[in-house]
C-alpha cells in the first residue's frame, strides 16, 4: 500500500513510518522539515531515501490535501503535542482544523483506510473505567482540550460511515526518539530516572504503552481488522512509585518515593502557570498537567481499560512494561540523556 504518514519525524510517526516500510509499504513521509525527515529514517537504521519526503506544514491546509495524491492510506500522527503552557494557542488551533483539513480530504479521495492517532487524554482523569464508548472529555487544558476536538472530527467521519480507525495511545515510551529534547511523555521518564528522590502521589496510575506496539497497530490498521474502529492503547496500568521501583531495580540505583499531598500540586501547577506567563519560560508544572494529576489521585488511579479490539487484531500489546523501560532507559544513555551513573545496569 502506498501510504501518507504525517508527523513522520515525532516518536510515533518515525516508528509507524519504520514499521510501514519495514511491512512492505510505500512511504510518503508529511513533514515541516525534509532534512529531519532524513534524520529521522537515519536513527531507525533506514537509507535516508527509504521513503518519499513531502514538505507540509500542519498549518499549510493547501499542502496537506495536496500530500494525499496517489496514496491508499493514511496515518495522521501529526500534531502540536506539549504540556507547555507556551503551545496552548498554537494546539487549540492547529490540532483540530489540520485533522479537519487532511482527514477530510482522505475521506474525499476516498482512501481504503484513515488511522487517525488521538490519545487516552481525550478521556476525564477521573474516569477508572474505560471502553470504546465511554465519553470524551471535559478537558483539562489546550493539549488535551485540542486532542478532543481532533478526535471529535475523527469520530464523525466514522459516523458518516469512511474507513477511520481511531488510536488512543497512553503515555508513550521506547528507544529512537527524534526530538533532541525528547517527547514529553519520554522528557517526564528521564527526569524521574534521574532523581535520587522524588514525591508523587501514590494513588495515581496511568496507562503506560511502548510506542513499538503503537506503530505496530497504526500500521496493522492500514489492512487488517475492522473499521471504522476505535482501538484503546493505555498499554500496562501502574502506578508511579510501580515504575519507578521497576526502573530502580533494573538500573541497580536506589530511588525514594515519598508521598505528596494534592493540595501541593495545585498549587504548583497554579504557580508555574502564573510565571510562565510573566517570563516567558518553560517551566516544570503546569496547570494542566496537575489538574490531570489530581483528577486521577483523586478517583483512586485508572483501574481497567478495555483493550480487546487491538489485542485481538494485533496481539497488543506486545511487549512487557520492563522491556519497554529497560530498552528506553538503554537508549536514553546511547543517546546521552542520562548518564551512565544515571543509567546504572542499563549503561551499556
Amino acid at each position: 500500500m502506498r501510504v501518507a504518514i504525517t508527523g513522520a519525524t515525532g516518536l510515533v510517526g518515525s516508528h509507524c513510518t519504520a514499521t510501514a516500510l519495514a511491512a512492505g509499504h510505500d512511504v510518503r513521509m508529511v513533514v515541516r522539515n525534509p532534512s529531519k525527515a532524513r534524520s529521522a529514517l537515519a536513527l531507525h537504521g533506514l537509507p535516508t531515501d527509504a521513503a518519499e519526503v513531502f514538505e507540509a506544514d500542519l498549518t499549510d491546509h493547501d499542502r496537506l490535501r495536496a500530500s494525499l495524491a496517489g496514496v491508499d492510506g493514511l496515518i495522521h500522527a501529526g500534531a502540536v503535542f506539549s504540556l507547555d503552557l507556551r503551545h496552548a494557542r498554537a494546539m487549540r488551533d492547529v490540532n483540530p482544523a489540520s485533522t479537519a483539513a487532511i482527514l477530510g480530504e482522505a475521506t474525499d479521495q476516498g482512501l481504503n483506510r484513515i488511522i487517525h492517532v488521538s490519545s487516552m487524554g481525550v478521556y476525564a482523569p477521573s474516569l477508572v473505567d474505560i471502553v470504546p464508548e465511554s465519553p470524551v472529555g471535559p478537558e483539562s487544558g489546550a493539549y488535551t482540550g485540542s486532542k478532543i476536538a481532533a478526535d471529535d472530527v475523527a469520530v464523525a467521519l466514522q459516523e458518516a460511515g469512511h474507513p477511520v480507525v481511531v488510536v488512543c495511545p497512553g503515555g508513550i515510551l521506547g528507544p529512537l526518539d527524534p526530538s533532541p529534547d525528547l517527547s514529553d511523555s519520554m522528557a517526564m521518564m528521564r527526569d524521574w530516572v534521574r532523581m535520587r528522590t522524588t514525591a508523587i502521589p501514590r494513588s495515581i496510575r496511568f496507562g503506560f504503552v511502548d510506542v513499538r506496539d503503537v506503530a505496530a497497530v497504526c500500521v496493522g490498521s492500514l489492512s487488517r481488522g475492522g473499521a471504522p474502529a476505535r482501538h484503546l492503547l493505555a498499554g500496562h496500568i501502574h502506578s508511579m512509585a510501580d515504575m519507578l521501583g521497576m526502573a530502580a531495580e533494573l538500573t541497580g540505583r536506589r530511588v525514594r518515593v515519598m508521598g505528596s499531598p494534592l493540595w501541593t500540586i495545585t498549587l504548583g501547577g497554579m504557580v508555574c502557570d502564573l510565571v510562565g506567563r510573566a517570563t516567558g519560560n518553560k517551566m516544570p508544572l503546569t496547570g494542566e498537567t496537575a489538574r490531570l494529576t489530581v483528577g486521577n489521585a483523586r478517583a483512586g488511579g485508572l483501574q481497567s481499560v478495555d483493550q480487546g479490539s487491538a489485542a485481538e487484531a494485533f496481539d497488543f500489546p506486545s511487549r512487557s512494561v520492563t522491556e519497554t523501560l529497560a530498552d528506553t532507559i538503554n537508549w536514553m544513555h546511547t543517546a546521552g540523556h542520562l548518564t551512565a551513573d544515571q543509567a546504572g545496569l542499563l549503561a551499556t
